[in-house]
């Protein structure tokens, strides 16, 4: 069972570095690095693929006054990194449309919404994981190469090693994703055409 910091020093030792970190707010140049780009490479990979363990469903909150021609307007969920579909009640009945879209709360802040025509709708999603405990061997190898390779020239400013480190994160990666596969034969990781049409309107403006 890794933990952040194990992946952190996985990712060192790949680039071959003889330094190690015991803490992510530990005043080291090593440690300062891995806790800037730790969570983002993290969330990053997360959002690439349907993962099992990262996959959710939940009942999205209505938000009312949706745009048209949509007939609701839901809340986005905190935790979510990629939402995948609406999930459909009627087995084997065709994928139900949904849309991305920016928008703003009562405070005039900016969110995200999402935008559909079925009600009491519920979301399946990926979701950021923030415990490394739920990570299986296999994503925590691509997890340590990709990381490695974002923290090789920020760290050694050795360009061929981070390229090094890229293509076997690749490797690593379709490796994971193809264990995580047959394990949840069942998840569906594809994004429907429809979804590439991701309008959104924020304050009267068009948002890509």
């Amino acid at each position: 069972m890794a933990s952040d910091i194990d992946i952190c020093n996985l990712a060192l030792l790949r680039l071959g570095t003889r330094s190690s970190i015991s803490s992510l707010s530990e005043n080291s140049t090593e440690a300062m690095t891995c806790a800037l780009l730790f969570p983002v490479v993290r969330d990053g990979l997360l959002a690439r693929h349907h993962w099992g363990f990262a996959s959710r469903r939940t009942a999205l909150a209505d938000l009312g006054l949706p745009p048209d021609p949509w007939a609701f307007r839901y809340a986005y969920p905190t935790d979510c990194l990629q939402a995948r579909s609406i999930h459909q009640p009627v087995a084997g009945a065709p994928l139900i449309p949904f849309a991305i879209s920016g928008d703003q709360d009562g405070a005039g802040n900016p969110i995200q919404v999402i935008l559909t025509d079925q009600p009491q709708a519920e979301l399946v999603y990926t979701a950021r994981i923030a415990s490394a405990a739920l990570f299986d061997a296999t994503f925590v190898e691509a997890l340590s190469w990709t990381l490695a390779a974002e923290l090789g020239v920020a760290l050694t400013g050795d360009r061929g090693m981070a390229t090094y480190c890229m293509q076997a994160a690749g490797v690593a990666v379709a490796g994971a994703k193809a264990n995580d596969s047959n394990e949840t034969p069942d998840v569906v990781d594809r994004t429907p055409e429809w979804i590439g049409i991701r309008g959104a309107t924020m304050g009267g403006a068009s948002v890509a």
